[in-house]
């Protein structure tokens, strides 16, 4: 039998590598799932439409300090569906975006775990349970919320530790390998969402190999907007590069704005 050409292999090779990136309870429930929806941290989004989109054979990837946390964690049909969280590491600090001592939503997690399958992504480094000393940047988040919580509790703690539950994911992944950062600007990276969108697009093709199926498994890139109704935030993120890439997405992948 000839070999196959080297871009398939090299695409299949990517794929298993992407995931395998993924903590194992998230692995196997994607081989379940029809379906995963990726949730930006996007105020245009509420509730209602969550209700409407939602599909008990969905599974969630959110963001960091994410939204609607009451939502994800006690509505009837979304606290029954499995979760991957990721959680950017700031710069190279010892935190990580929505977790202690940054502002989280600890204990809507802690409600998760108990519902549904849960795995968390660590952006660059595992978890390092910082204290408000290692904050480079306390005021850029500053503890005033009265839900703040400032310590992980122990049930969550034994999650974080559990190599079935968690994973590192770098920014430096292959699967963005193409992405342009900016050199002058230090921790220059994809955005969160991006990041996850690659891995996922790569790993369908495995997930696809794995549920012996005849399509790739859907993608639905919630509150991800393509042009400049939407504030650029962080001037590191190549927000040009990103709008481009999600502009005209893959069969598949379907990409729903929201303003």
């Amino acid at each position: 039998m000839p070999d196959q050409p080297l871009s398939n292999t090299s695409s299949s090779h990517l794929a298993a590598e992407a995931f395998a990136a993924l903590p194992p309870i998230m692995q196997a429930r994607l081989i379940q799932s029809q379906r995963v929806i990726l949730i930006a941290n996007n105020p245009s989004i509420d509730t209602a439409i969550l209700k409407t989109l939602l599909q008990p054979t969905d599974m969630l990837v959110l963001f960091n300090d994410f939204i609607h946390a009451d939502f994800f964690a006690h509505h009837p049909l979304a606290k029954y569906l499995p979760k991957l969280l990721f959680f950017r590491q700031i710069g190279d600090s010892k935190l990580h975006f929505g977790l202690p001592p940054r502002s989280n939503n600890v204990t809507a997690i802690l409600d998760m775990t108990k519902q549904a399958p849960l795995g968390i992504l660590f952006g660059n480094a595992a978890y390092q349970f910082p204290m408000p000393c290692d904050d480079p940047n306390p005021a850029d988040d500053s503890i005033t919320a009265a839900n703040r919580v400032l310590e992980i509790p122990e049930p969550l703690e034994k999650l974080i530790h559990s190599d079935k539950h968690c994973a590192v994911l770098s920014e430096q992944h292959k699967v963005v390998a193409d992405y342009p950062i900016f050199t002058d600007i230090h921790s220059s990276a994809p955005t969160s969402g991006f990041l996850l969108y690659r891995l996922l697009l790569s790993a369908r093709l495995h997930i696809q190999q794995k549920q012996k199926a005849e399509t790739l498994l859907s993608i639905v890139m919630l509150g991800f907007n393509n042009d400049d109704k939407t504030a650029h935030f962080w001037e590191g993120h190549n927000w040009a590069f990103e709008r481009q890439a999600l502009a005209t997405p893959p069969t598949g992948v379907k990409v729903i704005r929201q303003y």
